[in-house]
């Protein structure tokens, strides 16, 4: 039985919104010091972005931006053929629409629609509409009221489905229906991207490049004259276009642009897609996005009481009016703020208008927005039955694109066959391990001997700002040849603490970073897929995964193991989430000389099968399949002991008996490994 009680503690939520407010529940000690140290990196930041004065200073900073963004996510693929075709065309008064699919990448179809002026004279300048959370994507009643709206004002507006929205989900029920909504599908995915080396953002990205490329093979349109806008996720996406793109020369993102501190300290880092790696260590903020379009001109849409926190959008828009006025443009950047709430709402879409009009035809139309008739989604759908995967034979997700490459990378990890330290080695760059302070001053709190056992409460700062609190239990007789660590984790019931006490090991025991019961909560379905996501996203917003941090504290407390028992065996038992990073110390650290797992995953490449992940992000290391996934951790262990018991599938289900010995059966093929220095012990 699964002793994993993961809905026991996490509320389920309908709300499929991206920014659907946590509220403080994610504001834990571990998230707290995380945060302080994002602060002092972007304060360091802004010190450097107000030294900039000159032109040069100016394009130079934009152009790092820029190459950065794209570097930390590798770059993009090459260019392939995107055997456009129109699968339908409708005509209304005033504009057409057609229904259009084209490939981003080869089988990975694009789903759209193009609106076209059916008045005046083309070529006309042409807008890019992402489409924010909305399950029916670019089909949902705001997104259709402004591109009609600006097909009337004659622009071409091209308005594309996400991944994981409208007509491109990736986990589909068996009745061909959403099985998530858009923010928890983006974030699986994204697990599945880190795990590989990638972000989920560079897809996102490449789509937006691959359908400006799109537009440009239309006749009707001006490929010196396009725009790009879109509200909340189509803000973060036009935020992304308009940095990274510079075909692009007009931009409005909406209810998105706030500042990272604010964004940290109020709702959290969000969904997968609006997370890069090292951002905050980099020095990347919110600002950089706008700042990076010099000379090209942008308008930042804001809503009074949105969840992307107002006083930061302000503080953006400051430092980038300051950043466009030093380039002697400060009229090509504003900023219009309504007294409403998150969404594209009329006062935000009309001025999104007059701002491409100005910038892309000479002057604006301040006629206002009329009632506009809109399509119900199913008269906008490119596809017969809704959904590509059902409709297009042929047709890959990303699930599939990112399983060949997790499948690549198994047959590279094979042929280069590291040897012990050069996988000690790639595990540590992976992980960001520094190494630990070669000494710690550990303060203890004794407390009187109870029936023939002493407890301990010993504290550490493994680095500043930061203290460990751990529990030493250990008998006043001590006949043992071995010390235990226990790594607990609150959402695992267990009584093998406990039992082990009683029958007189000393035992070392603490909740790796993120896993006590300070660290349980509840919010929106994110929450309950994916844990504390927030805090997840903000140590990879740091570059510092929140598995090498764990690996880090445990690597401590063997040192202080070693010193406090010499000459004992130390040994691990670790539970539920905690088991990876004490998998992955073993791996990195000979002195541990025995792994017990009870209820951890043990397979980050078995995600890629699964019909979907639960709670997976929280020990994911950027790239780590690049250098080894779970089974080939317990082959670097060997001859040293492992025994696993109730391992869980990424569904958070306990594996059976013969599901074990298929995942580990290279490890039990290998010499090196035998029935009594691996045990697998699994449910049947």
């Amino acid at each position: 039985m699964n002793n994993l009680r993961f809905l026991k503690y996490l509320m389920v939520s309908a709300l499929f919104f991206a920014g659907s407010s946590p509220g403080k529940g994610f504001e834990t000690p571990i998230y707290q010091h995380l945060l302080d140290q994002a602060r002092d990196r972007l304060t360091e930041r802004d010190r450097h972005v107000a030294w900039l004065v000159d032109p040069a200073s100016l394009e130079t900073r934009r152009d790092w931006v820029r190459q950065t963004l794209i570097d930390s996510f590798g770059g993009f693929p090459e260019k392939t053929p995107l055997n456009g075709r129109t699968v339908w065309t409708k005509d209304f008064d005033g504009y057409k629409i057609e229904g259009v699919l084209y490939e981003s990448q080869p089988g990975l179809y694009v789903t759209a629609n193009l609106y076209i002026p059916t008045e005046g004279n083309g070529p006309f300048p042409a807008v890019l509409g992402p489409c924010g959370h909305s399950n029916v994507g670019k089909a949902a009643d705001a997104y259709q009221s402004a591109w009609i709206n600006l097909a009337k004002r004659g622009f071409v507006v091209l308005s594309f489905d996400p991944v994981g929205q409208g007509e491109r989900m990736a986990y589909l029920t068996e009745e061909g229906k959403a099985r998530f909504g858009p923010t928890t599908e983006h974030t699986m995915l994204g697990v599945q991207a880190l795990l590989i080396g990638g972000n989920i953002a560079r897809e996102f990205i490449w789509d937006g490049i691959r359908s400006i490329d799109y537009l440009l093979t239309r006749p009707e349109v001006d490929p010196d004259r396009i725009g790009c806008t879109g509200n909340s996720g189509g803000g973060t996406q036009t935020a992304y276009f308009m940095c990274i793109d510079r075909r692009i020369q007009a931009a409005a993102p909406s209810c998105y642009i706030t500042s990272l501190e604010r964004l940290y300290s109020t709702i959290g880092p969000q969904d997968a897609e609006q997370n890069f790696v090292g951002q905050a260590a980099l020095g990347i903020d919110h600002a950089d996005y706008v700042e990076a379009c010099i000379p090209r001109p942008v308008l930042i849409c804001a809503a009074s009481d949105d969840f992307f926190d107002i006083d930061g959008t302000w503080k953006t828009f400051r430092e980038a009016k300051n950043f466009f006025q030093r380039y002697g443009i400060p009229e090509r950047v504003d900023i219009i703020e309504a007294p409403d709430t998150h969404g594209f709402s009329k006062p935000r879409r009309t001025r999104a208008y007059h701002w491409m009009e100005r910038w892309l035809k000479g002057g604006s139309d301040y006629t206002p927005e009329p009632e506009t008739e809109l399509q119900p989604p199913e008269n906008l759908l490119c596809t017969e039955s809704g959904q590509v995967a059902l409709s297009i034979e042929g047709a890959r997700s990303l699930c599939d694109i990112y399983r060949d490459e997790a499948l690549a990378l198994k047959r590279e990890r094979k042929e280069e066959n590291l040897d012990l330290a050069s996988l000690q080695e790639e595990l540590r760059k992976t992980l960001r391990l520094e190494k630990s302070p070669d000494s710690l001053e550990w303060k203890r709190k004794e407390a009187k001997p109870e029936a023939g056992m002493v407890t301990t409460h010993l504290t550490v700062e493994i680095e500043p700002g930061w203290e460990l609190e751990t529990r030493l239990d250990r008998p006043q007789s001590d006949p043992s040849d071995s010390v235990v660590l226990w790594l607990e984790d609150a959402l695992y019931e267990s009584e093998g603490l406990s039992n082990l006490i009683e029958k007189g090991f000393p035992v070392l025991s603490y909740a790796p970073r993120g896993l006590s019961n300070k660290d349980r909560l509840s919010g929106n379905s994110l929450y309950e897929h994916f844990g504390n996501f927030p805090l997840y996203f903000l140590a990879l917003h740091l570059d510092r995964p929140l598995a090498g941090q764990r690996v880090l504290d445990i690597l401590a407390c063997v040192d202080f193991l070693e010193r406090e028992f010499p000459g004992k065996k130390i040994e691990i038992f670790s539970e539920g989430r905690a088991v990876p990073p004490a998998l992955l110390s073993a791996a990195l650290d000979e002195r541990i000389t025995e792994v017990h797992g009870e209820g951890g995953l043990v397979s980050w490449e078995s995600i890629f099968d699964s019909s979907h992940s639960v709670d997976c992000l929280s020990n994911v290391a950027p790239g780590i399949l690049k250098v080894a996934d779970i089974p080939e951790l317990v082959e670097a262990i060997q001859p040293r002991k492992v025994f696993l018991k109730d391992a869980i599938s990424p569904t958070g289900e306990t594996l059976k008996n013969d599901e074990m010995l298929t995942l580990f059966q290279d490890v039990l093929g290998k010499g090196s490994s035998t029935p009594g220095n691996l045990s697998l012990d699994a449910g049947e």
